[in-house]
């Protein structure tokens, strides 16, 4: 198949990291797979990495949709592009556009548990320019079928997937990473990796380290992403005295590095908030980490309570930090939650089994 997979963001995160990893897998399965998003994107400076065909495309602006889909559908007919697959509202509504009265068929992945339905557009486009919609997890169906009505028979679950780190480096990057934080021996580092923004519920993470540290000060909790909050973020943290304890390092490219540098990892997201099935948990998974997290969204579908890890109601400090307390103070429930992690990721959440499905999503819809 010829496939065009779009992404309209200006940010790199979870959805854009998706498409990356999607287009390598499909692409793998022999498959011509073609990626777009805004010029300077470092999701199209990944794909030329990778050797994935790239198409820059400027998604902004309301009153462009047209004009941008008609650059897009050139794009398609050029091409002969089977399938378009977007990955955010704005080239959503483009590829429905697009599409239109051209064989090419039009596959929406939706990330997020909100509404995508928010005007005459939206509903023509879901209606009318979308052959199948993709959700990341239950709750993102549940949502498409109760808030935009669409029909439960065109929409497919499929948990995201994501590549394994490699095992052979774990050890040296471990050593080196955690020689560069100047963790002491015995210190247990707790990991968190997330955008800095409301939803992720980063207020309550910091007060649950602070209950930690007041039990245990051998702890360091390192807080990996930007956004919004940071300066609000750092300043609670020094509000609690907790600047030894917690670690602000900003965006990271070189995830594969820090990851096994964690003893825990750790995800406090927010109810009826904008998680669906977050890759950060999926990569705690493949490292074989040990999981405390919130259970919304999809996340109750990526943790095996008591065996992997431990979930939470979210906004709830105390428990969180009695989760996390459980799991430090005892290295055999660490090691064996670890194990039973990496083997949950095997069975359920790789790379290479959400490209099969999606790739059965793509011939369902070119044949029907």
């Amino acid at each position: 198949m010829n496939i065009f997979l779009s992404n309209s963001t200006d940010i790199f995160a979870g959805g854009e990291d998706y498409v990356l990893i999607l287009a390598k897998y499909l692409q793998q399965r022999g498959h011509r797979v073609w990626v777009s998003a805004n010029p300077g994107h470092l999701l199209l400076k990944k794909c030329t990495e990778a050797d994935i065909g790239t198409i820059p495309i400027t998604y902004t602006g309301m009153s462009r949709v047209f004009n941008v889909a008609v650059e897009v559908r050139g794009y398609l007919q050029r091409l002969s592009i089977d399938v378009i697959h977007s990955n955010a509202n704005y080239d959503r509504t483009v590829a429905g556009i697009a599409v239109a009265g051209l064989r090419t068929k039009h596959v929406a992945s939706v990330h997020s548990a909100h509404s995508i339905q928010h005007n005459i557009t939206h509903w023509l486009r879901n209606r009318f320019g979308t052959d199948r919609f993709i959700a990341d997890a239950d709750a993102v169906r549940n949502v498409l079928v109760a808030e935009d009505k669409v029909r439960a028979d065109r929409i497919t679950v499929i948990p995201i997937g994501v590549e394994n780190f490699p095992k052979d480096q774990e050890r040296t990057w471990r050593q080196r990473t955690r020689s560069s934080w100047g963790v002491a021996e015995g210190t247990c580092v707790i990991g968190n990796v997330a955008r800095l923004v409301p939803f992720k519920g980063h207020r309550y993470l910091i007060e649950a380290i602070a209950n930690v540290v007041e039990a245990s000060r051998s702890v360091l909790c390192v807080v990996v992403g930007d956004g919004e909050l940071q300066t609000t973020l750092q300043t609670q943290s020094r509000t609690l005295g907790l600047e030894p304890y917690v670690r602000f390092l900003g965006f990271q490219d070189n995830l594969h590095e820090l990851y096994p540098a964690f003893d825990i990892y750790c995800h406090s997201s927010l109810e009826l908030e904008a998680e669906a099935f977050p890759l950060a948990i999926l990569r705690a998974l493949a490292s074989g980490l040990p999981v405390v997290a919130t259970k919304v969204g999809g996340i109750g579908q990526m943790i095996e309570e008591g065996r992997t890890g431990y979930l939470t109601l979210p906004e709830d400090a105390t428990a969180f930090a009695k989760a996390l307390l459980s799991v430090m103070h005892d290295p055999e429930l660490r090691r064996s939650m670890g194990q039973a992690s990496f083997e949950l990721f095997t069975r359920n959440f790789h790379a290479s089994a959400m490209a099969e499905r999606v790739e059965q999503v793509y011939t369902n819809v070119l044949q029907h």
